[in-house]
Formats: C-alpha cells, structure tokens, sequence
C-alpha cells in the first residue's frame, strides 16, 4: 500500500527535476551582453545578401533577421570574443539592419539598444535590440 502511494510521489518529483533542468539550461543559451547603442555599432565592411525581415515588434524591442556577408574583423579585435558571454565590441551591423532598429524605437520616442546577434536554423544573422 505505501509502495503505490511513493510510485506517483516519485514521478511528480522527476517531473519538476526534469522542468526545472529544462528552463536551466535555456537560461544558459540566452545572450548575455550589456546592451550598446546602436549608433556606436560599427557597419564597415558588411553588406546583406537578402533584405532583412523584422519579429517580435513591441514597444520593449525588435528581432531582425538577415542574412549577411561580413569581411573580417576589425584590427584589435579578438575573433574569439565574438561567441564569448562577454561584451562583443567586434559585432557589426549592416546599416540597413540599423535604420530599422532605430525607426523602430523612435516611433515610441525610445533610442535604440543592440543587445546581440545569435543564429536562426538557417544560419541567418537574428539581431536583438531593446528601446530605451
């Protein structure tokens, strides 16, 4: 009798174990810079392949994903740092993806924040801002 009570005591408790290890390890994938203006992001030597499409349009920021063609990293940056946790100073935007993020913000009278770049399924560049 006691054993058949413990039996669905147990699975209750694997499932929040299993929950909880799930939204730990998303948390783990989220991005993690500071965010930066996006007037200060630098838009040298890239260039989009398709025009960029925009998701998630709130007040709070925008998604805008493109697929780009950059040449290189400028001198003193470190390439490494691009996939680090840390502040990315080598990160650039095209200058379309820009004018859309700071259209976006200034229609809610807010200024443009980048807060990263991650990668869709299709290897397509997913920049995130928020409006401050």
């Amino acid at each position: 009798m006691c054993t058949s009570l413990l039996f669905p005591a147990n699975r209750l408790v694997l499932k929040v174990f299993a929950i909880g290890l799930g939204f730990s390890l998303l948390a783990g994938c989220a991005t993690q810079q500071p965010p930066r203006d996006v007037t200060e992001v630098s838009s040298a030597d890239t260039m989009l392949l398709f025009g960029p499409s925009t998701s998630d349009e709130t007040e709070a920021g925008i998604k805008i994903t493109y697929a780009q063609a950059s040449m290189g990293f400028d001198s003193g940056c470190n390439p490494n740092q691009t996939f680090s946790d840390e502040l990315n100073e080598c990160a650039k935007l095209p200058a379309e993806v820009k004018t859309l993020a700071i259209d976006h913000c200034a229609s809610f009278g807010l200024k443009a924040m980048f807060t990263g770049n991650s990668t869709n399924w299709l290897q397509q560049t997913v920049s995130n801002f928020t409006c401050e």
